[in-house]
């Protein structure tokens, strides 16, 4: 349980690549060094969170993961990648908001101490997680790829 948690939270890192931004867009190598140095910086704190011991931790957990992924999301969010990468992002977008709502489950039934629900949040989060670590290997964000960063 503990392992399967911390991948959860690990994954929670990548929502945060996968914000649209506004303004001139970016060369490749500025968005790649970018992103990888926000994602860096966040994933950090996200570890430094730990790991429960138990599914009475869980729902606080996510919710501090949640709130670091809400200041990176606001940093990535300023990022324009390049317009060669925008199909990429915009699809990492959608597999990281996948990831959102997974978390968000996840605390729900860990709440509701719903064993059966939380093993569902985590294996949807895990789905959710491999196909934008794909997207981000892809990018170039390693940093963003809780695969690859951990």
């Amino acid at each position: 349980m503990r392992g399967a948690v911390a991948a959860l939270v690990g994954v929670l890192v990548l929502s945060v690549t996968a914000c649209d931004g506004g303004g001139g867009r970016l060369s490749k190598e500025d968005f790649q060094s970018q992103a990888n140095a926000i994602c860096a910086k966040y994933e950090k704190q996200l570890r430094a969170l730990g790991s429960p011991s138990s599914i009475d931790e869980l729902p606080d957990l996510v919710d501090q993961a949640l709130e670091i992924l809400n200041k990176e999301v606001a940093e990535v969010a300023a990022l324009n990648p390049p317009e060669e990468l925008q199909s990429d992002f915009d699809k990492m977008l959608a597999a990281s908001n996948k990831t959102k709502e997974a978390a968000a489950d996840l605390s729900t039934a860990a709440k509701a101490g719903d064993r059966a629900g939380v093993q569902k949040a985590l294996e949807e989060g895990n789905a959710a997680s491999k196909e934008a670590d794909a997207l981000a290997t892809t990018l170039g964000l390693t940093e963003c790829n809780t695969t690859s960063a951990q």
